[in-house]
């Protein structure tokens, strides 16, 4: 039985990682100045299109062959802002991406906290701070 349970979700896992990025639309393209994490994936500072699709978001190096994929929760976005954004939570020098939000009402994209976010969120000392991004 377990072994059947880790076999559908391998399954699923792969369909997933598959058809995001075939049927991803790009929403934004963003300059980022630092370092930050996806889940458990560091990213360097660099320039950045962020894709979405199917309750999942992509976030591609435009120079770089790094790209990470992350599941999203999708709710309506409570303004109209010209510009898409990406929202980081801040802990002293490290960096987290915490949400996407589209432009003119396409909705905010919240991603997962992930384990690594929690440890560094209990060691930091410092409060977190939110650093917001405006894409092109």
């Amino acid at each position: 039985m377990k072994g059947n349970f880790l076999g559908i979700l391998t399954a699923m896992t792969v369909a997933l990682l598959i058809s995001v990025p075939l049927s991803a639309q790009t929403i934004a393209r963003v300059t980022v100045p630092f370092d930050f994490t996806v889940g458990q994936t560091q990213m360097s500072a660099g320039t950045y299109e962020i894709s979405a699709g199917h309750g999942a978001v992509v976030i591609r190096d435009t120079k770089a062959a790094a790209s990470v994929i992350s599941i999203v929760n999708t709710e309506p976005s409570r303004n109209s802002d010209s510009s898409s954004k990406l929202v980081f939570n801040r802990y002293g020098d490290k960096y987290f991406l915490s949400q996407v939000s589209r432009a003119f009402s396409g909705g905010v994209m919240h991603l997962p906290t992930s384990k690594l976010e929690k440890e560094v969120r209990i060691a930091s000392s410092s409060v977190s701070r939110k650093v917001v991004l405006a894409a092109k």
